[in-house]
């Protein structure tokens, strides 16, 4: 008997020495914070850009622009199921919360004999409480404060995502626009040149050939408008399905005129500024949900310490209760040790440890993927720049050429050949400008998506980043 009762605390020793072992996690805090990038200086932006982000949209000057925004990130379904998202987020903290405090309950009866005819009440009140020894409860709570941080950053996320397709939407839209008066205006150009091939056929001045392939060019001319037509109506659909709103109440009146983005005076994006993306960091609280998640498993190994008790009251009449004497109370406590259920418990650990890997591995690709989007930005932008002034002049020189070829060609001392390369040499120039343009715009639109938006600049400017779990 002895024997046994030294074997049973060896036993406890045993059992507690090997469980506190499982419950030590490596420092994924480590891990995490190598993913991270300590200098970024890849591309950076010449002199006189971007300087402050906040009010990003307004400083574009374009009123439209600011109310399909304002719009599209008031009624955008994609936001509302990211909202809902991080309300079922909160609810869940609350009830991991919950988990951390007693129970009671408040319980009245009536009982009747029927063969004595005696009636008898009672009154309880009753409570519990039951929490592992290594705070697995504590953990899970934890875990699911920091998804619904997560949540709260994948709802600015989905908020910059949402301003970004709308501009961008907004931009290929007057692009469009812009695209379909280029080729009314050739097409105008190349009726006015079938019209002298005509004239010049029938004079005898001419061939009938040059008269028919200008006719050609007329009708290809005149078949690329449906096309533009076609994508202008694409675009207006887009801003519909982005701002919930019928077309007819957007206010698209055509303009033909391309947005300009702001210019500012800041010359590059340290890495700091990468790593305030919502997505980013909601990869982040993520993986640091998963470590929590991984020390509850762990903490499964441990005994879980169970108390209950009940105070309350009990007599044959109703205006006796809580007299002298009536009264009741129990107390009782357990303590629970997880035996042959071992097998789950490791799979359990197992499965953590897995889906933190797999948390952690996310949150790399998002961070390089950040990284990969903004660089690739930053030089679309440069590209932009390089290209502006030198399409403009090439525009100014295709114009002139243009001109005087139809002229000599209207006098009779010209090629037709020589006209129509000209013609669409300037053709060419105008599309390969207005698209500079529009990639120009796009480019920025897509900088500031890369960045994470207005919060995330702002974030880290006022190095406050953090949303509650509630929003900002």
């Amino acid at each position: 008997m002895k024997t046994k009762l030294r074997f049973i605390p060896l036993t406890c020793a045993v059992i507690l020495t090997s469980t506190g072992c499982a419950v030590q996690s490596p420092d994924y805090s480590r891990l995490l914070s190598d993913a991270a990038p300590q200098q970024w200086t890849a591309s950076t932006l010449p002199a006189g850009h971007i300087a402050a982000w906040q009010d990003f949209w307004a400083r574009w000057e374009d009123p439209v622009l600011v109310e399909l925004i304002t719009k599209a990130l008031a009624a955008n379904p994609d936001i509302e199921t990211a909202a809902a998202n991080l309300r079922a987020a909160n609810a869940s903290v609350t009830s991991a919360n919950a988990a951390l405090w007693p129970t009671a309950s408040l319980n009245g009866s009536r009982n009747h004999a029927d063969g004595t005819g005696r009636n008898s009440f009672s009154a309880e009140v009753s409570g519990g409480l039951s929490l592992n020894l290594a705070g697995s409860e504590f953990w899970q709570a934890d875990a699911a404060t920091l998804k619904a941080m997560a949540s709260a950053y994948t709802l600015e996320d989905v908020r910059a995502a949402t301003a970004a397709a709308t501009a961008e939407a907004y931009v290929n839209l007057r692009a469009a626009e812009a695209s379909l008066a280029v080729t009314k205006a050739s097409l105008e150009t190349y009726l006015e040149t079938a019209e002298t091939a005509q004239w010049q056929f029938q004079a005898g001045t001419g061939s009938a050939s040059e008269a028919e392939d200008a006719l050609m060019q007329v009708a290809s001319s005149r078949a690329q408008i449906p096309t533009l037509e076609k994508n202008i109506i694409q675009y207006r659909n887009a801003l519909m399905r982005l701002t919930g709103c019928p077309v007819d109440e957007l206010g698209l009146e055509p303009t033909g005129i391309i947005p300009v983005p702001p210019m500012g005076g800041a010359v590059s994006m340290p890495a700091e500024l990468i790593e305030q993306r919502p997505d980013v960091r909601a990869a982040k609280a993520t993986a640091e949900a998963a470590v929590k998640n991984l020390k509850s498993a762990k903490s499964d190994f441990f005994p879980t310490l169970s108390l209950s008790g009940n105070i309350g009251t009990t007599a044959t009449a109703v205006s006796a209760l809580g007299a002298s004497g009536t009264g009741v109370a129990g107390l009782a406590a357990a303590l629970a040790m997880p035996i042959l259920n071992w097998g789950n418990l490791i799979a359990g650990e197992e499965t953590a440890m897995a889906n933190l890997q797999s948390a952690v591995a996310s949150y790399r690709s998002t961070l390089l993927s950040a990284l990969e989007e903004t660089d690739n930005a930053l030089t679309a932008i440069r590209s932009a720049e390089y290209r502006k002034g030198d399409l403009e002049r090439a525009v100014s020189h295709a114009r002139t050429a243009e001109k005087l070829a139809r002229d000599e060609y209207g006098a009779g001392i010209g090629e037709y050949t020589m006209l129509l390369s000209t013609q669409r040499s300037l053709l060419s120039a105008r599309e390969s400008e207005l698209n500079n343009r529009a990639d120009r715009a796009n480019s920025y639109i897509t900088l500031y998506r890369a960045l994470g938006g207005d919060w995330a600049v702002n974030q880290s400017v006022s190095k406050s980043a953090a949303p509650t779990a509630a929003g900002k």
